[in-house]
């Protein structure tokens, strides 16, 4: 397996961070809207870890 560049490890990092803070805001009765927007966040960075993943195999 390749060693992740600095910027998927930073697309990695932020989207634990998000799916964290999606879950404690959730979990303390927070607003929806800002639940959606972590999990939007989430999921871009997730995307964009794979993404680039995929030029850096090339």
């Amino acid at each position: 397996m390749a060693k992740p560049s600095p910027l998927q490890l930073r697309n990695i990092v932020m989207a634990v961070l998000m799916a964290a803070a999606g879950i404690w805001n959730g979990w303390r009765g927070g607003p929806v809207w800002l639940t959606a927007i972590f999990g939007v966040g989430c999921v871009l960075a997730v995307g964009s870890a794979f993404l680039n993943g995929r030029e850096a195999g090339r």
